[in-house]
């Protein structure tokens, strides 16, 4: 999911730039935005079922009628928001507002902040520079998106591995694990990707290893294979990650995880 951060200040354009951007994005895929109310709560509706609910403490209460649904989410950080529209198949998000968050920014305006990629452009040149903004993996979106493209009539499979940074191994005690070396993660990841693919009854593969300082206890690694047979999945999962923690691992690098099939 690719995230498009546009910031500026009080009555630069920003929205008027989102409004214009979103149709554009809308062609390529699902589309979210992201507002930053600040100051200027959300005003639930005194007494209605959906607003009590929240009241007595559901960590999630949803309304629906026949055109939408909203949603009041209790302590959702914007990290969070994120990973659950990911999970939803989202594949582009715009951000207005969150300044002070470290993504890739469009900069409507004079404002001066760090990582500006476009200023005050045109909808068009964000498509143009597309590859430029910052992405978000989850499982389960990595799962979505094999489904969408991957899926056939003989499609008997989906499986997927969740690689964790383990804390103790041993005697040994990982407090962090550095993977900062990008170009041998992403160049590595492609190749695994690709033998992947060619195990036979494979139908698609998605692969990807974060990158950077991974605290113990977080996820590492997603893995997400579609096939014909679970054999083959499995066949294809086990020989990648093989590889990843033989290639790319260190001795103490290890991932603790388990396969979630579904056939």
């Amino acid at each position: 999911m690719r995230i498009i951060h546009v910031v500026g200040r009080s009555n630069s354009g920003k929205t008027t730039f989102i409004h214009s951007l979103i149709p554009l994005l809308m062609k390529q895929g699902k589309t979210a935005v992201i507002k930053n109310l600040h100051s200027h709560y959300f005003e639930q509706p005194p007494g209605k079922d959906t607003t009590t609910h929240y009241e007595h403490g559901a960590d999630i209460v949803i309304g629906t009628d026949p055109e939408k649904a909203i949603a009041a989410i209790r302590n959702g950080s914007l990290h969070d928001i994120l990973n659950l529209l990911c999970d939803q198949g989202i594949e582009f998000t715009i951000i207005e507002g969150h300044k002070e968050e470290p993504f890739p920014k469009v900069v409507i305006g004079d404002l001066e902040v760090e990582r500006c990629v476009l200023r005050t452009p045109e909808p068009q040149d964000v498509l143009t520079h597309i590859g430029e903004f910052a992405e978000v993996f989850t499982l389960q979106g990595l799962v979505r998106e094999l489904k969408r493209d991957c899926m056939s009539d003989d499609t008997g499979c989906v499986a997927a591995f969740n690689g964790i940074v383990r804390r103790i191994t041993g005697t040994d005690i990982t407090e962090t694990l550095d993977f900062s070396e990008t170009t041998t993660i992403h160049t590595l990841s492609a190749d695994i990707r690709r033998e992947m693919e060619q195990i036979p009854g494979v139908l698609g593969v998605r692969f990807h290893h974060r990158t950077g300082i991974i605290p113990a206890g977080d996820d590492l690694t997603y893995i997400a294979v579609i096939a014909r047979h679970r054999q083959e999945a499995f066949a294809a999962l086990m020989h990648g990650i093989d590889r990843m923690k033989h290639e790319l691992h260190d001795a103490g690098k290890t991932l603790e995880g388990e396969y979630h099939g579904n056939t």
